[in-house]
Order: C-alpha cells, then sequence, then structure tokens
C-alpha cells in the first residue's frame, strides 16, 4: 500500500471515528432533551408499545409523540396515495419497516388488509413481532425480498433509499417490481436537493456527475449511511420499470415526507 492511500486511509477511519462519536452525543442529548415530554406522553398511551431509544433516534426521532402521531399521519396519507382505500382486500408491504412505525397503524385503519413489514435489521424485525400485532414481519437476506413475484397491491418504501448503497438501487427496483401486482402502486422517497446542503464540494460534484452519492457506513440501513439521488437520475431508472404517476419534489414540498422527494409509482401490465 503507497503512502497516498494509507493516508487516505487513516482519513477515512477518522472521519468514521468522529462521526461515530458525534452520532453517541446527539444520541445522548436527545435522550436528555425528550425524558419527561417522553415519559408524559408514554403515560397517555400506555397501551401503545413503544421501541427502546436507541431503536427509537436509529429510525426516526427520539420523540414518542412525533413517532406516535407522523406514523399514524403517514399511514393515512399512504392509504390515500396508494388508491387502496376502497379495495376489497389489499395486500401491503412496508418495505424498511424499521420499529414498524407507519405499518403498525394499518390493521385499525384497514381491518381488511393484509400487511407485511420487512427490514435488514433482524433485531427490529425481532422487536416488531413481539410487540405489533396483526401484522406479518420477515427479515431481508442477500439482497432479496422473501415474498412470491406478483402478490403486493401496494409497497412503501419510506426512507429506505435513503440509507442503502447507490449501487444497490438498480437490484432493489428490480425486486420491487418483480413482488408487485400488475398495476400496483408503489410509494419510496429519496434524499433530493433539499438535503444537498449536508454535501461538501467534493461530494456534491460527484453527486452531479454520477446522479448519485453514497457516505458510506459499515452497517447497511445505519442512519450514518447515507444516499442522495438526483432528480432527473433516479427518475430515469423508475422509467425503466415503471409508470410514474406522480413526483413530489423535497425541496418545494417540503410537507411531503419530511422534504424528502416523493414518488408514486405504478407496475404496467407487460405488452
Amino acid at each position: 500500500m503507497n503512502k497516498l492511500a494509507k493516508k487516505a486511509g487513516k482519513q477515512f477511519f477518522h472521519q468514521l471515528g468522529a462521526n461515530q462519536l458525534l452520532n453517541e452525543l446527539n444520541f445522548r442529548f436527545q435522550q436528555c432533551r425528550h425524558y419527561f415530554g417522553n415519559r408524559q406522553f408514554q403515560k397517555k398511551h400506555k397501551r401503545f408499545v413503544f421501541p427502546s431509544d436507541r431503536a427509537l433516534f436509529n429510525t426516526f426521532q427520539l420523540n414518542y409523540q412525533r413517532f406516535y402521531e407522523d406514523g399514524l399521519l403517514s399511514a393515512k396519507e399512504l392509504i390515500e396515495w396508494s388508491g387502496i382505500k376502497n379495495q376489497e382486500r389489499p395486500v401491503i408491504l412496508d418495505w424498511g419497516t424499521g420499529t414498524g412505525r407507519i405499518i403498525r397503524h394499518l390493521p385499525t385503519l384497514m381491518s381488511n388488509a393484509v400487511c407485511y413489514g420487512s427490514d435488514l435489521d433482524e433485531a427490529l424485525i425481532s422487536w416488531c413481532k413481539k410487540n405489533i400485532d396483526a401484522v406479518y414481519f420477515d427479515t431481508i437476506n442477500n439482497e432479496c425480498l422473501p415474498y412470491p413475484s406478483y402478490y403486493f397491491t401496494a409497497i412503501w418504501g419510506i426512507s429506505v433509499f435513503t440509507h442503502i448503497p447507490a449501487k444497490e438501487t438498480a437490484n432493489w427496483l428490480a425486486e420491487l417490481h418483480r413482488i408487485m401486482k400488475d398495476n400496483a402502486i408503489a410509494i419510496l422517497t429519496t434524499h433530493g436537493s433539499n438535503y444537498y446542503h449536508q454535501l461538501n464540494a467534493a461530494q456534491l460534484s460527484q453527486l452531479n456527475n454520477q446522479g448519485t452519492y453514497t457516505i458510506d457506513y459499515i452497517e447497511k440501513g445505519h442512519r450514518l449511511m447515507t444516499t442522495y439521488h438526483e432528480a432527473e437520475s433516479f427518475r430515469s431508472m423508475l422509467r425503466q420499470r415503471f409508470q410514474i404517476e406522480h413526483f413530489w419534489k423535497g425541496k418545494t414540498h417540503p410537507e411531503k415526507m419530511g422534504g424528502q422527494d416523493c414518488w408514486i409509482i405504478k407496475k404496467v401490465p407487460a405488452a
């Protein structure tokens, strides 16, 4: 290994360690900041089981009220945007479900729906299985989804492409397409221009040249692994397999999915 490579390696691990430290400090700060509010909200919702503070921080925000209310609101919006409200027995997948923040509300909102949640994190899936009723939860292995082809009526992937390597995007789009029924709807989000301020000049240059950029991390799906997608580049990838029904740009529609770019796509039957 030459000196330049060694220097680059040291800088990478130094930055990685700094990011881990900052992440831990942020976790502790959020834990203290929301402690009393979280305890009060938990007392008012004794039948609602919350995940651990660590799991909540890693997958959303360490605010119990926001976790509950945003999950419920997102579930209602996704039902409406998916066009499944009046379907007799829709089959729904929350891809990248995390702690089940959204899908846990579906059995109450749509008792006729068949609900699934899947995630790479086996520990989170184990927690969901123990604490959330009326939803089937599955662990994702080997970049494949454990479901048959032409199975789902609707798929939701909220804050998923934002935390997996850019190089895996095409594979996951192919997997989603495989398990969707004809005319099924998928709703996906990406980090678009509303998040470009998080990148330095070199990273932004690479994003502009390649259409995507990933801040790498040793653990897939972790909050410290962040992927950014330029809208037109992601649109081109989607069009290879799907029909784009609607697109909300996060920068101009910050009320949609926390300012992430939001895509509503349909699987069109083969000619």
